[in-house]
C-alpha cells in the first residue's frame, strides 16, 4: 500500500461518476479509509477479505476475468471493479487482472456500503454495473455464439510482435536480408533518431533487388516503403483486419503518440486470432465467381453481425465493418456484371446513400443507391444499365441487404442520371421547399462512391459535392426549410420526463429508437454538414468537422456525440435480440427490459437531443419565421 493524498484523490473522484453526483460532505465520507495500491502488469488481485470492496482505477488498465480465463469486460481510468465482490460476494468468482501497471483506489468496504444504503443513486449505478457485468459474462458463456470472431474488439497490443527487428535508412540490403535471416521474420522497420520512416519485406527484396537485378550493396532508404499505413497499439484488430485488407498489406507496423514503433502485427497474428470476421468474408467474397456462390458466402453475415454485437463493440465500428462488407460486396457484384454483360460503353460511378454511405448500418440496413454516368447514353447503351443495375441490386438483395421499400435504387432509372443530371436534381431540391425536395436531402446529401471505372478515381462525385456545397452556401433559406423539417419530430419524453411510447399495433408500449432518436441526430449533423466548408459524410465526423469549423460548443457536440452512441448501442442490442428471437430485425424496445439506471440515461439522452434542436433552432431559423 502506498500513502496517499486525500485532496488529489477527491480531486480526481469529483469528476467521475457516481462521485461527481456526491455532495462535498459524502464524497469525504465515502473517501474515508481509502488506500492506494500499485499493480503491476499481468499480476492477479485477489478480492478477499479487507480486499473484497470496491476498487477505482486511477490509472491503468484491467480485465475482468472467469476463473477460466474467459473475458468479461476490460476497464480503465476511471472505471471501477470489485462492484460484484461488494454486493453480491462474487458468486462468479470473477478475477482482475491488470493488462499494464496500473494505481487503483481501494475503497473502505464499510464506509462504501454505507454511502450505497445512503444514496439511491450511487446505489443505483452500482447495481447497473453489477447488471451489466453479468450481462457480459452471460455472453461470454454463451457456446452458440462463442467464436475467435469475439476477439475482434481485442486491442492490437495483446497479439502484437513486441520483439521488433529495426535498421536504419543507411544501412545495405545485404546487411538487413541477414539480419532478417538469423531472426526468421518476413519483414524489417526501418528507423531514424527513434521514429518509424519506413518498412523493407521479403517481398520488396524479391521485386526491388532481386526481379531487378540491383545490387545487394543498395541502401535501405532507396527500396524502402515511405511512410507506411501504421496504427496505435490501443486501435482494436477490427481496425487493423480491415485496414491491411484495404490497402492490400500483411506487416503492419504499430507506433505510439510520437511515431516510434513499439510493435508489428503480420497477417498469420490476424489469422491465429479469427475465424468469422470481416477480412475473412471479404476474402470470401472476393473469390465467389457467381451470385449464387456469393449469396450462399453472404449466410454467414448475420451470425457476423451479431458476434460484433455480443463483443461489446463500439456502435461506430460495428457499423463501420458493415460498410466495409458491403462496399466490397458492392464491388464483387459490380466485377460479375461486368463480365455477364461485358465492359461499360461509358465511365460510370456506382454510388450509395444513407446508413451505408455514412457507414453506420445496422442488421436489417435495406440499400441506397445510384448510378452516375459520364454522359446521356443511347437507347442502347440505356438497356445496358438497367441490366446492369437490375443484376447488382437484386444480387445484393439476395446476399441480404434488403430492396429498399421507396425504390431508391440504380435499378429504378430515375437514380440513374449523367453528372449533369445530378446536379440539377441537387440544385433542384436546395432551390425547393417541397416535402418531397425535404425526403430526398435527407437521404441523397449522404452520398459517398464505391466503385469508379473512370480515369480520375472518385473525380465526378468529388465535383458533385462541392457543386451541392456551393448551391446550399448561397441558399439560407434551403438551410432554414431543412432546419424546419428536422424539428418536427421530437425526442419521446412527456412533460414530466415520461416515455412517450407507441400506443397501438406490433410495438404498443415500446420506443423506436431509430426514428425517434437516432435520425433525430443524423438530421442535426447532417445541417451542420451541409454549413461547414468541409464535407464530410459520417454523422460523428459532421459533428467534429462543425466544432473545428466553430459551428457548435465542443460540450453540445460532445453530449450530441455521447447521444449518438448511447442509442446506436441500444439499437444493435434490441435488433440482435430481436432477430435472435424471431429472425427479423427491429429497432423498437420496451423500456422495461432496461435497468432503472439505464431507463434515466434513456431520458437524458433524448433530453440532450431536445437542447441541441433547441440550439439548432436559434442559428438556422434565427430571422426566419
Amino acid at each position: 500500500m502506498a500513502a496517499i493524498d486525500i485532496p488529489e484523490v477527491h480531486k480526481f473522484i469529483e469528476a467521475i461518476p457516481p462521485f461527481s453526483g456526491l455532495s462535498l460532505l459524502e464524497r469525504k465520507q465515502v473517501l474515508t479509509g481509502v488506500s492506494m495500491l500499485y499493480v503491476r502488469q499481468g499480476q492477479t488481485l485477489v478480492l478477499k477479505e479487507d480486499a473484497a470492496t470496491v476498487h477505482l482505477i486511477r490509472r491503468g488498465a484491467c480485465e475482468i476475468r472467469t476463473p477460466k480465463g474467459g473475458l468479461v469486460d476490460q476497464i480503465a481510468d476511471g472505471e471501477c471493479f470489485g462492484v460484484s465482490s461488494v454486493m453480491a460476494q462474487n458468486p462468479d468468482g470473477l478475477q482482475v487482472v491488470a493488462m499494464e501497471d496500473s494505481l487503483v483506489y481501494r475503497f473502505d468496504k464499510a464506509r462504501f456500503m454505507e454511502m450505497i444504503e445512503e444514496s439511491e443513486a450511487f446505489g443505483l449505478f452500482f447495481e447497473h454495473t453489477q447488471h451489466n457485468r453479468l450481462r457480459k459474462l452471460t455472453r461470454s458463456q454463451n457456446r452458440e455464439l462463442s467464436s475467435p470472431a469475439l476477439q475482434l474488439s481485442t486491442p492490437i497490443a495483446h497479439i502484437m510482435t513486441r520483439q521488433l527487428i529495426q535498421a536504419t535508412p543507411e544501412e545495405t540490403v545485404q546487411t538487413i536480408a541477414m539480419r532478417m535471416t538469423e531472426a526468421r521474420v518476413s519483414s524489417i522497420l526501418v528507423v531514424e533518431e527513434g521514429r518509424l520512416q519506413g518498412i523493407v519485406t521479403d517481398r520488396d527484396l524479391r521485386s526491388r533487388i532481386l526481379a531487378v537485378g540491383s545490387s545487394s550493396n543498395a541502401l535501405v532508404a532507396d527500396i524502402m516503403t515511405a511512410s507506411p499505413v501504421t496504427l496505435s497499439p490501443d486501435s482494436l484488430v477490427m481496425q487493423a483486419q480491415t485496414l491491411m485488407s484495404e490497402s492490400n498489406i500483411h506487416h503492419l507496423p504499430i507506433v505510439d503518440e510520437e511515431h516510434r514503433a513499439v510493435g508489428m502485427l503480420t497477417a498469420a497474428d490476424l489469422l491465429r486470432h479469427q475465424e468469422l470476421s470481416p477480412l475473412l468474408l471479404i476474402n470470401q467474397i472476393h473469390r465467389q465467381q457467381s451470385v449464387e456462390s456469393l449469396v450462399h458466402v453472404c449466410k454467414q453475415w448475420p451470425t457476423l453481425i451479431i458476434n460484433l454485437i455480443v463483443t461489446d463493440m463500439k456502435a461506430a465500428d460495428v457499423g463501420k465493418v458493415l460498410a466495409t462488407v458491403s462496399d466490397n460486396l458492392t464491388r464483387r457484384l459490380i466485377d460479375l456484371a461486368l463480365e455477364k454483360f461485358g465492359p461499360a460503353p461509358m465511365a460510370f460511378q456506382f454510388l450509395v446513400f444513407g446508413s451505408q454511405a455514412r457507414r453506420d448500418q445496422s442488421l436489417g440496413s435495406d440499400q441506397d443507391n445510384g448510378l452516375m454516368l459520364e454522359r446521356e447514353p443511347t437507347e442502347e447503351e440505356s438497356r445496358y444499365f438497367a441490366e446492369f443495375s437490375e443484376f447488382v441490386c437484386q444480387g445484393l438483395g439476395l446476399c441480404g441487404i434488403r430492396l429498399c421499400p421507396g425504390n431508391i435504387m440504380a435499378s429504378n432509372p430515375e437514380w440513374r442520371k449523367t453528372t449533369a443530371g445530378w446536379q440539377q436534381a441537387f440544385s433542384r431540391w436546395i432551390k425547393s421547399s417541397a416535402p418531397s425536395a425535404l425526403l430526398h436531402a435527407s437521404i441523397f446529401f449522404d452520398i459517398r462512391c464505391v466503385y469508379d471505372n473512370g480515369k480520375e478515381e472518385g473525380a465526378a462525385v468529388k465535383d458533385l459535392i462541392k457543386s451541392m456545397q456551393l448551391e446550399v452556401s448561397k441558399n439560407s433559406v434551403f438551410l432554414a426549410t431543412l432546419t424546419r423539417s428536422a424539428l418536427v419530430t421530437k425526442p419521446p419524453l412527456g412533460f414530466f420526463r415520461h416515455f412517450l411510447l407507441e400506443s397501438s399495433g406490433e410495438h404498443k408500449h415500446q420506443l423506436d429508437l431509430k426514428h425517434q432518436g437516432l435520425a433525430l441526430i443524423n438530421d442535426l449533423a447532417r445541417l451542420y454538414g451541409l454549413s461547414c466548408q468541409t464535407y464530410r459524410v459520417g454523422t460523428l465526423d459532421r459533428i467534429e468537422q462543425a466544432i473545428r469549423e466553430k459551428l457548435i460548443s465542443v460540450d453540445t457536440a460532445r453530449n450530441l456525440m455521447d447521444a449518438w452512441d448511447k442509442l446506436n448501442g441500444l439499437r444493435l442490442e434490441a435488433q440482435r435480440g430481436h432477430f435472435q428471437a424471431t429472425g427479423k430485425a427491429s429497432a423498437y424496445l420496451d423500456p422495461k427490459d432496461l435497468s432503472p439506471l439505464e431507463r434515466k440515461h434513456l431520458k437524458t439522452t433524448f433530453s440532450i437531443i431536445s437542447d441541441v434542436q433547441d440550439v439548432a433552432q436559434q442559428r438556422f431559423l434565427r430571422g426566419y419565421s
